[in-house]
């Protein structure tokens, strides 16, 4: 069977593929909108940032087993989708892209790789075989990944806030 097959880089990769296409999709039907009244008060905590990314990544892993993998692939593509809907509504003004790189570019992967996670232990729950050991050293990829990004997002995006 095919899902027998599948190895963690290949859902990885799937679920990239679902990602981008959706968020692709996503931008090209947004309209752009004004952006000369960004707030540059900004002020998202560490912590804030970090625990609403960590219940993501959870939702991401542990919906699939619960429901097969659906909820994994919902929450997927309703973050795509809100990713896209963003960068559809600043393509007026590219200039924005510098405050959603520097932490986009750890993020990201790190949800996809827990998107990933979550299929699989889907998969695995289908021919009852889960390896606890595994599963919690993806689950510390994820962790620190999120810190990281986290970091990022509350110390370096403000530095380019100012120059937007």
């Amino acid at each position: 069977m095919l899902w027998n097959s599948l190895t963690i880089f290949r859902i990885y990769q799937i679920c990239t593929v679902i990602f981008f296409i959706t968020a692709l999709l996503a931008c090209v039907y947004t309209d752009p909108v004004s952006t000369k009244q960004l707030n540059e008060n900004i002020n998202a905590s560490f912590s804030y940032i970090f625990l609403n990314n960590l219940k993501v990544a959870c939702l991401l892993i542990f919906l699939g087993p619960v429901t097969f993998g659906l909820g994994t692939f919902t929450v997927l593509i309703i973050n795509a989708l809100v990713l896209g809907g963003v960068f559809g509504s600043i393509k007026a003004d590219l200039s924005l892209m510098r405050l959603l790189i520097p932490h986009g570019i750890i993020e990201i992967p790190i949800l996809l790789f827990a998107a990933s996670i979550g299929v699989k232990l889907a998969l695995n729950l289908l021919k009852l075989q889960i390896n606890i050991r595994l599963l919690l050293k993806h689950l510390v990829i994820v962790i620190i990944g999120l810190l990281v990004a986290a970091g990022i997002e509350t110390l370096i995006t403000p530095m380019f806030l100012k120059g937007v």
